[in-house]
């Protein structure tokens, strides 16, 4: 199937973060939602008690208020806020005749920044990706501290490294963030000179699920060594009689699976792949963009009946690409203004010419807020 890349639509944009502003000049609110509606999920309020209902019903990362406003001033509305809220961002807009309140604020509860009117929009953007930037990485912290050190150890463990595809492909990468939110995994090896990969999603990383993915990496060295030819359709199905078996009475209420199993003859430059709820993309000899699918259905654990797996075939590869679903769905941002940006399979068919090391690094620098990054890619 060759993809059609046409541009994305402005919905597709998913953001990130989500901004509070509040003043009580409604002309200052026009502007503030005008100048980061492309960059944030922006949220506005005329005073201070408008802000504390929104509060209560919308996540919001960061909130930036006026300082003079009537019947609740800025510093007094932060004063509230904290207590509930006291990993939320907070930021002031003040005047110079605001330093003793801006002093007060400090000492009280903390700001992270305050700024003096009137405001710039693209050093305002800095001040506000700064600050976020911040934010995620302590919630990482407080994250990984929660997680048990056993299971951080398990989820290192069953995960093979970089350098281990590249001793069987030297053109190729791994770019995987090893982050608790990260509910990806993959498996390869070599069977018969060519290259197996197995590329799975468990839906969370609890540690139930952590386990799976342990298994289900010993399995696949188990059945893919022991196997005689590398089919990927009936390695799958052998992988799933393993798992329902071990799983039978499992208490834990197991997420669907998401998997997939690619056999790459570099000598032949033929894929033959076979999936469950999972797609894989690659360039021709034409450098054209292409996908293969997978049965529409994910494998549930507890269900009787299975995926009905086919396998596909591809030839004439010169790339080939795992990529996670989150990762597909991106948008990357465009150096024109006028523009919205490019999906991610477009910013890809634009990487062309590009050794597979400086394609990780590139979509790295671009994806540096995308905590679930799972992406393999192999020049054949």
């Amino acid at each position: 199937m060759e993809l059609v890349l046409s541009r994305p639509q402005k919905k597709e944009s998913v953001k990130k973060y989500s901004v509070l502003y509040v003043d009580d000049e409604p002309v200052n609110l026009r502007i503030f939602q005008h100048a980061f509606k492309r960059d944030y999920n922006v949220f506005t309020a005329s005073n201070g008690f408008d802000a504390l209902e929104l509060l209560n019903v919308e996540k919001i990362d960061l909130i930036i208020t006026d300082q003079q406003m009537p019947r609740m001033s800025g510093v007094d509305l932060l004063a509230k806020i904290v207590p509930k809220y006291p990993n939320i961002v907070r930021m002031i807009m003040t005047g110079f005749s605001d330093i003793g309140a801006i002093i007060r604020a400090v000492n009280e509860f903390g700001l992270d920044k305050y700024l003096v009117k009137p405001w710039d929009r693209d050093q305002l953007k800095v001040e506000f990706d700064k600050a976020l930037d911040k934010k995620d990485k302590k919630e990482q912290e407080v994250s990984n501290d929660n997680m048990s050190d056993s299971v951080l150890r398990l989820n290192e463990s069953i995960l093979s490294l970089e350098s281990d595809l590249t001793s069987l492909i030297s053109d190729s990468f791994i770019l995987y963030d090893r982050h608790v939110e990260n509910s990806y995994s993959y498996w390869f090896g070599e069977k018969d000179g060519k290259v197996v990969v197995s590329f799975l999603n468990t839906a969370d990383n609890k540690t139930s699920s952590i386990a799976l993915k342990s298994y289900i990496n010993l399995s696949l060295s188990e059945i893919v060594y022991k196997k005689e030819g590398a089919n990927p359709s009936e390695i799958l199905e052998q992988l799933f009689v393993k798992v329902k078996q071990k799983y039978a009475d499992a208490q834990d209420l197991l997420e669907p699976l998401d998997i997939s199993i690619t056999v790459i003859d570099t000598e032949t430059k033929e894929l033959t792949f076979s999936g469950s709820n999972q797609n894989i993309y690659y360039f021709d000899e034409n450098e054209k963009l292409k996908m293969l699918t997978g049965a529409s259905e994910a494998f549930h654990i507890k269900e009787n009946a299975s995926p009905n797996l086919q396998n596909v075939t591809a030839s004439q590869v010169t790339d080939a690409y795992f990529i996670s679903k989150s990762m597909v769905n991106q948008i990357i941002p465009s150096s024109n203004s006028s523009t919205e940006g490019v999906s991610f399979l477009q910013y890809m068919r634009g990487m062309r010419g590009k050794t597979m090391k400086e394609q990780s690094e590139d979509i790295a620098k671009q994806l540096i807020g995308d905590r679930s990054k799972c992406m393999i890619g192999i020049h054949v």
